[in-house]
């Protein structure tokens, strides 16, 4: 099987999604979704591949007017703002928090380049190839009904759903909310919010409780909208504790067999023993400490007992408890 043109990673937040994304990277595949562009995972199309996408978003009579373009700055400027929209688009399409993240603008943007009233009727795998998706999540009620048809008619593009135990996504997420990563804590405006809030409470113990008790706080909720992911027998899982490997405390089996599982599931001949060795990268911006079970190093017993009576049972299913 050779490697599939597309894929797509669902990373919960505080995961691990740098490490599926040098992961990807490694593979060859290029960036779309909630990753920071670098040169490194930034998406270089061929001519061919802008005529698909502007094929795509634009309106026939726009496009032959673009096509008249064509080796001119204009054009490149004018393919890269279809593939901009394009994205949106597919973002829109799959329910991602976009609005609240990076403002309704990007929405605005999108349907002011769109000029193909058909684009909503295609196909994910429409989109240019050679791309990883990846996203935070890919909850089952707000995804276009299309992309699920599309998924399950031909096993396209590979999913695959990497988690983490949900008290050491919890504690990172904290971290990360105070500014504790070498980059502080992204620009999604959401993140003002609850930086704000935890930065006001005094102890680990009261920053933790707030985090569990308000229903809407950052990833409060995504192991349970994953549960779909985590039980569906055509996903690929793969844990924080499977990738980190020794260095992050894990074991080297144990990130090999998950390496290997990947490169299986998404038709990749890579070496899993040389992909393995690049997969603990501590250079991401968002990384802290990336080590596991530090959870209880900042749980109270009282913060034990809440979380244990809001989500055991999460943990349960997850393989946690």
């Amino acid at each position: 099987m050779p490697l599939a043109p597309r894929a797509m990673v669902i990373s919960l937040q505080k995961t691990g999604t740098h490490l599926m994304q040098g992961l990807m990277t490694n593979l060859g595949y290029k960036m779309a979704g909630v990753p920071r562009p670098t040169p490194r995972n930034t998406p270089e199309f061929t001519d061919a591949q802008r005529r698909q996408i502007a094929a795509l978003t634009l309106s026939k009579s726009d496009y032959d007017e673009l096509l008249e373009l064509e080796g001119t700055e204009e054009y490149l400027l004018r393919t890269q703002e279809a593939w901009s929209a394009l994205g949106w688009h597919w973002q829109r399409r799959l329910g991602q928090h976009v609005v609240n993240r990076y403002g309704q603008t990007r929405f605005d943007f999108a349907d002011s380049v769109i000029t193909n009233p058909h684009l909503p009727y295609s196909r994910f795998a429409d989109t240019p190839a050679g791309l990883c998706w990846i996203f935070h999540e890919l909850d089952i009620s707000k995804v276009d009904g299309s992309f699920f048809a599309e998924w399950v008619e031909t096993a396209t593009p590979p999913l695959v759903y990497n988690y983490r135990d949900p008290r050491d996504a919890l504690v990172s997420m904290v971290n990360f909310l105070e500014g504790r990563t070498r980059e502080g804590y992204g620009n999604f405006y959401e993140f003002d919010i609850f930086h704000r809030i935890l930065t006001s409470l005094p102890t680990w113990e009261e920053k933790l409780d707030y985090a569990m008790r308000d229903t809407s706080f950052l990833g409060r909720d995504q192991f349970e909208r994953g549960l779909w992911l985590l039980r569906h027998p055509d996903v690929c899982k793969v844990s924080y504790e499977d990738l980190v490997g020794e260095r992050g405390g894990g074991s080297r089996q144990r990130q090999l067999d998950a390496v290997d599982r990947l490169l299986k599931h998404v038709g990749s001949t890579a070496d899993a023993e040389e992909v393995a060795g690049k997969v603990y990268d501590q250079s991401s911006w968002s990384f802290f400490r990336g080590t596991t079970g530090t959870w209880r190093e900042r749980f109270t017993k009282r913060n034990e007992a809440r979380f244990t009576e809001l989500f055991g049972d999460i943990l349960e299913q997850y393989g946690y408890e």
